[in-house]
């Protein structure tokens, strides 16, 4: 035997045994391929012991894709449970604290839009907002409100304060105005406002949620106002701006006082 059948003929053997195996799998349909479950952000708890899961799948009755959130548990014995987190099919991004108490995440489930003013394009028309929910489960707390899109966040390393970084809000006044004069064209670059960084107290919004007829901070809401020092746009007390976007360089603008 020479070399190269020593080497071609276990090689047609292996092709041979791999598809008889693959012919006797059944063949994949067309429902199959459109129902299939997309893992869109997986997320280790402090503890090793959970995982947080961000899915994407099609929900043919609702006629839209489901963003949903599931936390998979080990008992530390080789099993585990996997739990739906969420389930109002607008949910992503999850973080958890740093404690491992909470998940964080982004959630269009609210009833918050752009308006006309030109704002961020969006699938449904809704803006991501900020929510926390217990490991456990339970409701979500909303943290934010508003019509200005949070793109980014992060938990302070004590677990008690979320960062979240949106738009500089404007206010119903300068929102009427805009729409007023332009209509619904959109001026070159309107929408390039720049962002701000937020902070917000996770009991301050738990406080809300238990409290009747609560509602999370908006930032474009200017009762109590907090400004920072190279902004004119305000918050509630329970928000302090902590950063602003300026001519395209993101730089820290301290903010008038701590919240």
């Amino acid at each position: 035997m020479t070399i190269r059948e020593f080497v071609v003929l276990p090689l047609l053997a292996v092709l041979i045994l791999a598809s008889a195996r693959a012919a006797d799998k059944p063949k994949l349909t067309l429902d199959e391929f459109f129902n299939y479950v997309g893992f869109t952000d997986v997320k280790l708890a402090p503890d090793g012991q959970s995982v947080v899961i961000a899915t994407d799948r099609a929900d043919w009755d609702q006629n839209i894709f489901r963003d949903d959130l599931w936390v998979y548990r080990d008992d530390g014995h080789g099993a585990g449970s996997l739990t739906q987190l969420t389930n109002s099919g607008h949910d992503s991004n999850p973080q958890w604290s740093p404690d491992g108490r909470w998940i964080a995440f982004l959630s269009e489930r609210g009833g918050a839009k752009g308006g006309r003013s030109c704002e961020e394009a969006s699938t449904n028309g809704r803006v991501a907002q900020l929510y926390v929910i217990s490991r456990s489960g339970g409701e979500a707390i909303p943290v934010t409100q508003g019509d200005e899109k949070v793109h980014a966040f992060a938990w302070s390393t004590d677990s008690t304060t979320l960062y979240f970084a949106t738009r500089a809000p404007w206010t119903q006044t300068q929102k009427e105005t805009y729409e007023k004069e332009w209509k619904d064209v959109c001026q070159y670059r309107a929408g390039e406002r720049g962002d701000q960084v937020f902070s917000v107290s996770v009991q301050q919004a738990i406080a809300r949620q238990a409290a009747a007829g609560s509602e999370p901070p908006d930032p474009a809401n200017c009762k109590g106002r907090v400004r920072s020092r190279r902004s004119t746009s305000c918050s509630p007390s329970a928000i302090c701006p902590r950063a602003s976007l300026i001519a395209g360089k993101r730089r820290m603008a301290p903010a008038s006082r701590e919240c």
